[in-house]
């Protein structure tokens, strides 16, 4: 049972849930009930895309990270598809109960979620494109519960964390370059560049630092923010100065801090 969570890669179908409420919470819409269905419909649709990722990319793991289940024998692909249809499934479940907006926005996630697995990972900006949508659109499948007036109120949020996914998704990708090279994959760094590649990284975190202060969602926001802020710039000097492993982290990292910036702005 453990190796079967290990796969889903909990700490990001966590945080992917947690954005979600946030995304409920700015569009003013609070109900516990309706919160623990989005939060577990996210959680779960997450999880099956990142599990169905790991069955595809199989022979580059090997490569990149021979640990984890699928390399290292502990799970078999065939097991991880049946896992990732059922999860699925308990995801449009989930998803139908909280409204028909949410769902429609759960189809065409999982989607491409499957997609990027099996055609978009190996094409160039586009499977970066594909993962920075789906990490942006757990705030509008929060705000959806809401309708039309919640992913409205939800497109700063939406913006700010496809640009600053996008940054770490390329990042990523000059960290992963040897392996990537190895199993056929033509990402960007491998077609263009490291050089060019940190030097495109860093241009969407920089959008991503301009766009978070347009949220217009108070002054304690503005603070905690702005701590997101000097992540990101620490991460972008790392990317320029060749650390792309380091990078990405701090990413992830200020991505977190943003996240707890948005929530004090919601609730405030």
């Amino acid at each position: 049972m453990r190796v079967l969570l290990e796969i889903l890669r909990p700490l990001n179908c966590l945080m992917a849930g947690v954005a979600a409420i946030i995304g409920m919470l700015l569009a003013d819409n609070w109900n516990i009930h309706l919160a623990i269905l989005i939060f577990l419909a996210v959680f779960l649709i997450t999880g099956a895309g990142n599990a169905i990722n790991d069955s595809y990319d199989r022979d580059i793991e090997l490569i990149n990270r021979p640990a984890r289940p699928i390399p290292s024998g502990r799970l078999s692909p065939k097991h991880v598809l049946v896992w990732s249809a059922t999860l699925f499934a308990l995801g449009f479940i989930l998803a139908n109960i909280v409204g028909k907006i949410c769902l429609f926005i759960a189809l065409i996630n999982s989607f491409l979620l499957f997609f990027y697995a099996r055609n978009l990972k190996v094409t160039p900006l586009a499977g970066n494109l594909c993962i920075s949508y789906l990490s942006g659109s757990t705030f509008l499948f929060g705000g959806a519960a809401n309708n039309i007036v919640g992913l409205q109120a939800n497109l700063i949020p939406f913006l700010l964390s496809s640009l600053i996914t996008m940054s770490r998704e390329i990042a990523k990708d000059i960290e992963d370059c040897e392996g990537d090279r190895q199993g056929g994959a033509l990402t960007l760094p491998i077609l263009a560049g490291k050089r060019i590649s940190a030097i495109l990284a860093s241009a969407f975190a920089l959008c991503g630092i301009g766009l978070s202060y347009l949220a217009g969602l108070g002054m304690t926001y503005a603070i905690i923010v702005s701590l997101a802020d000097i992540l990101f710039l620490l991460a972008i000097r790392n990317i320029l100065m060749g650390d792309a492993s380091e990078s990405q982290k701090l990413l992830k990292f200020g991505m977190i801090v943003a996240l707890i910036a948005f929530f004090i702005g919601a609730i405030s």
